[in-house]
């Protein structure tokens, strides 16, 4: 028979047994969350990737190739957008070298875009190479995107620099995929007015040389001119994700021309709604969506160009 002694040891010894299968358990959970965790940077994931990974591993890298400052300078010569509204804190600037993003983190996708856009930009002619995928600087913890972000969404993953834009490469064009440029759109909209819209801008870069764009998106559903709140504003629907982007209800267009002696700036506001336009239908729809540059701010909440004379700005529509 057992006495209280043996009971006692037995106890502590099957105590300590416990302790340690306990212990094990969640160690092996710490590190299927550490695994979990350094996954939700999407490090090496793609989705619909043309070029090996090793050549997107070099691409990734060089996302952050440009000084900042020299980013600006080039790209943004009369300031980035500023913020009028709370939460102007929350845009994360990326600087890429062949262009600057205004990410938000609450809304998961590229609220602006800036960039100088040239003819000789646009004179190498390359096959369109792709790969979907997330921007290795934002995970999903902070507000980023994955794949799932958009699978089986019914949305379309447009672009805000269009990678018929960024021919000038195939590392600027393959970097046009990163979910940090990369809008939930509907694809009567993405397939037919924006695209042409984007076919017009690079027109005018061939036609004047160089000039600097800036593309973005406005999220104004109650239709009272301002930009409605974060937590009011639809998001997509995908399969299995855990961040899921929000959907803009107007998408536009400012270009800077700077040929000739005076600045030339036009502007275009799209109402983002799945409608497929027809070629022959486009010119007259892109005439009627020029607005003053105003609006585009009072409905974005931005102040696009702070450094710009306001008075050529309004001025200098046509």
């Amino acid at each position: 028979m057992m006495s209280e002694g043996d009971f006692k040891g037995l106890f502590n010894v099957n105590t300590l047994k416990y302790i340690i299968m306990k212990i094990t358990h969640i160690s092996i959970l710490l590190c299927f969350w550490l695994m979990l965790l350094a996954g939700s940077a999407a490090g090496g994931e793609t989705c619909g990737c043309d070029v090996p990974a090793s050549t997107v591993a070099r691409y990734d890298q060089a996302l952050t190739a440009i000084p900042s400052g020299q980013g600006i300078i080039r790209h943004a010569p009369w300031g980035l957008p500023v913020a009028a509204a709370a939460h102007a804190d929350d845009i994360q600037v990326l600087v890429q070298p062949n262009w600057i993003t205004g990410f938000d983190p609450r809304l998961h996708m590229p609220v602006w875009v800036m960039y100088r856009l040239s003819a000789d930009d646009l004179s190498t002619r390359r096959h369109r190479t792709q790969c979907f995928r997330p921007d290795p600087r934002l995970n999903t913890i902070v507000g980023g995107s994955d794949c799932a972000s958009f699978r089986r969404s019914g949305m379309d993953r447009g672009h805000m620099v269009p990678s018929a834009d960024m021919t000038r490469s195939e590392q600027a064009m393959v970097n046009t995929y990163v979910f940090s440029n990369i809008a939930p759109q509907y694809a009567g909209f993405n397939r037919t007015i924006w695209r042409e819209l984007e076919t017009r801008v690079r027109d005018m870069a061939r036609r004047d040389e160089s000039l600097y764009v800036i593309s973005g998106a406005i999220f104004d559903y109650d239709a009272d001119g301002k930009p409605d709140a974060a937590a009011s504003v639809p998001l997509t629907h995908n399969h299995n994700g855990t961040v899921h982007p929000a959907i803009a209800s107007h998408f536009y267009k400012v270009v800077v021309e700077t040929a000739g002696l005076k600045l030339r700036v036009s502007a275009w506001l799209l109402r983002h709604e799945d409608r497929d336009v027809a070629h022959k239908d486009a010119e007259r729809m892109l005439q009627q969506a020029r607005v003053p540059v105003s609006t585009i701010e009072a409905m974005s909440g931005l102040d696009l160009m702070p450094l710009l004379d306001r008075a050529l700005t309004e001025t200098a529509e046509r």
